[in-house]
């Protein structure tokens, strides 16, 4: 076979793979933007979404319960997680019956529109407040957080304890001098951004739940999908992969920023790996707050969703 007829066999191979790819992307894309769109309605349907512009993007506020209710309970999510508002309704069912519930999806989670500002701890909550400002949702706020969104209610409460009337921290990350340390400062790079790009053509749907495990017993499928779509708009954008890489900075400027004061604060402290002595220390810093146990696993509020109510409920009904 002579060079130019087996470089002609070669470029006839390496078109049919190309064209092969070509058909699988876009099979794999369509396949993905069809089920995101009918996710997204059924997402509207139910009243999860509602963007609120706050500049270059717009910030999530699924609201739930009674618009003129006692309190107005602003719920923050860990560090990725942008299912909050599907997976803590089962959690916030009791207090929504007499207070206005409002999720506030972090930039570049669910259903908030992307970012390539850094994600400092000032932009987050900035950011929280802008939103609700602008959605005419006034304080003050019971702010309800989960994980590292503890960094973000003590930084807002310390610097302004005006909007704020009592804060729940469940299993909320321990803070002290140096916490996080050992987490490295890291911004984004091509890896990340290639991940969000298969994100978005679909090659991550088929692996969510391989990746990200299933809500516990008690979920309905429809409450497991509403999830998992929530989780895949997280994974296709890059305002998560700034929040990583800023924990160390972030959940040390929350301590530093702490501002001893009276308002109400209440921990919930589920996993048993917790130092409890660094706990109660963060505690006596904030000021005013009690550590209530409940045994279980660091996302409690789907383990034992009735009983972190029900804690909760109780909390609240103490408020003046």
């Amino acid at each position: 076979m002579g060079r130019s007829r087996l470089f002609k066999v070669l470029v006839i191979i390496l078109s049919v793979l190309l064209a092969g790819l070509i058909i699988v992307v876009g099979v794999t894309y369509i396949s993905h933007r069809v089920k995101s769109g009918q996710e997204d309605a059924r997402l509207k349907e139910l009243g999860y979404y509602h963007p609120v512009d706050v500049g270059d993007h717009t910030i999530n506020l699924a609201k739930f319960g009674k618009t003129d209710g006692k309190h107005t309970i602003v719920s923050i999510a860990g560090l990725g997680l942008g299912d909050n508002s599907v997976s803590q309704r089962k959690m916030t069912s009791i207090l929504e019956e007499d207070n206005l519930v409002v999720f506030a999806d972090c930039a570049g989670h669910g259903l908030s529109g992307d970012t390539d500002h850094e994600m400092t701890l000032e932009f987050i909550v900035e950011d929280y407040r802008t939103a609700l400002h602008n959605d005419g949702i006034n304080g003050p706020y019971i702010l309800m957080a989960h994980s590292l969104g503890g960094a973000y209610a003590t930084y807002w409460e310390s610097m302004y304890p005006d909007e704020v009337e009592g804060v729940i921290l469940i299993d909320g990350t321990e803070l002290y001098e140096t916490v996080c340390s050992y987490i490295p400062y890291t911004k984004p790079g091509l890896g990340d951004k290639w991940f969000a790009l298969m994100t978005k053509l679909g090659f991550t749907r088929g692996k969510i739940r391989e990746l990200f495990g299933l809500y516990p017993t008690g979920y309905s499928e429809e409450e497991q999908m509403l999830g998992d779509a929530l989780t895949l708009r997280t994974l296709d954008s890059i305002a998560p992969v700034s929040e990583s890489g800023l924990v160390a900075n972030n959940a040390q400027g929350a301590f530093k920023s702490i501002v001893t004061n009276d308002i109400p604060k209440i921990y919930i402290c589920a996993t048993t790996e917790k130092h409890i002595e660094i706990v109660q220390a963060y505690m006596d810093k904030l000021g005013n707050a009690r550590i209530v146990y409940l045994p279980g696993s660091h996302m409690i509020f789907e383990q034992r969703p009735d009983e972190c109510g029900q804690i909760i409920n109780e909390f609240i009904s103490e408020l003046k």
